[in-house]
């Protein structure tokens, strides 16, 4: 009964902060372009957020448009309610990466934006600097986080890591998700007052309403890209470590390592045990969230997860590993618990304690709600707001 209190206090805040939203915007209305190399109909981190973002600015009457990639498939961007543009993805990271600009000025020439957001250190950073410079837009840039941490993709090439650098140096602003990231930007030689830390957010509203999961036994849930910084290997070494197994575990997701997985599984004679669900959205994602026990984040990478923040949205307690990110969204012994990464025997005992200590979850579940309620989107967008205001006002 107290965590439908806690709830009903917290859509009542969040309703107060959307009409909070609409009147301010009413009077201060800014046009901003968000650059993006990923976007709808692709589903992820990245994705969603620069959505939910665009979404929540629209509700409080801003203009803000999307540049994405033009879709592998046929998808209708006429479902969005901000207009999305989109252009030929360059068939290389490295070269003829700048002729977006043609589009990009050719949208600045017709629409006049306060603000270029680019979503993503390269190139769309590299790029919008150029329009910047020619038609003095402020330009705030939000790198993912796979475009610049150490050992990715990008920085694995100097010219590439040059070009990044060039880009963030160029930026009015930059966002960073977390102070993991806002680490790695300092790192390449970002001045401090030129990085705002802005979380990632989630919706709440959409966890209010759920339905039952379809699945017939508890489960313990976790949810990613099927691919090896996601480590759900390791996750399966723990669960094998349970000695009684009441529960079962559900892994929702899509990626190259899903074979693996499941023959991994069946050698560790748990396949009777694990279900791969494949890729889960919508109100059917929701559900499976809102019947979990708890949520696990195994993962040996993870800049600032959103699957952890949709977690906490749906009430769960998270088991999640000690990684960047991760320890900025589980408060230890408060709403989850962290394990050193890739020590499945360590996420075996966390496991145990889960499943085990009834009073332990319950304690964790009460704390949810007031830890998660500042990474509402209209929470999380009026930060936005705040610094697109800055960086126009020079």
């Amino acid at each position: 009964m107290g965590g439908c209190l806690e709830w009903q206090k917290l859509n009542v805040v969040v309703a107060g902060v959307v009409f909070l939203c609409v009147l301010i915007g009413c009077y201060f209305r800014m046009k901003i372009l968000a650059y993006t190399d990923t976007f709808s109909p692709k589903v992820g981190g990245a994705e969603m957020v620069l959505h939910n973002l665009a979404s929540s600015l629209t509700a409080c009457q801003h203009d803000i448009h999307v540049l994405a990639p033009k879709a592998r498939r046929q998808w209708l961007d006429d479902s969005s309610i901000y207009p999305v543009h989109r252009y030929g993805q360059p068939s290389s990271k490295l070269f003829l990466v700048r002729q977006t600009g043609f589009y990009l000025a050719w949208l600045q020439h017709r629409y006049r934006f306060d603000v270029l957001h680019c979503h993503a250190a390269y190139p769309q950073a590299y790029v919008g600097a150029t329009l910047k410079r020619f038609f003095n837009i402020p330009m705030v840039v939000r790198p993912h986080g796979s475009d610049i941490v150490p050992g990715g993709r990008m920085r694995k090439n100097p010219r590439i890591e040059k070009r990044v650098c060039l880009a963030l140096e160029s930026a009015d602003a930059i966002i960073a998700q977390g102070g993991y990231l806002r680490g790695v930007i300092e790192d390449l030689g970002i001045p401090q007052d030129k990085i705002v830390t802005i979380n990632n957010g989630v919706n709440l509203a959409d966890f209010v309403v759920s339905a039952k999961f379809p699945h017939p036994r508890p489960y313990i849930l976790a949810i990613g890209n099927i691919i090896r910084r996601k480590g759900f290997d390791v996750l399966l070494k723990a669960f094998k470590g349970l000695e009684d197994k009441g529960v079962d575990l559900l892994i929702a997701g899509e990626g190259r390592e899903m074979l693996h997985l499941k023959t991994m599984a069946r050698e560790l004679g748990v396949d009777q045990q694990v279900y791969f669900l494949g890729s889960v959205m919508g109100q059917e994602k929701i559900d499976l969230y809102k019947s979990a026990l708890f949520f696990v984040c195994p993962s040996r990478k993870e800049p600032f997860a959103n699957v952890i923040l949709e977690a906490l949205a749906a009430g769960l307690p998270v088991i999640a590993s000690a990684v960047d990110g991760n320890v900025e969204l589980v408060q230890h012994e408060k709403h989850g618990l962290l394990f050193p990464v890739e020590d499945d025997e360590a996420l075996t005992v966390s496991l145990r304690r889960m499943i085990n200590e009834q009073q332990l979850v319950a304690d964790f579940r009460r704390a949810v709600p007031l830890f998660v309620r500042k990474f509402d989107w209209p929470v999380v967008a009026q930060h936005y707001l705040t610094l697109y205001k800055k960086v126009a006002q020079g």
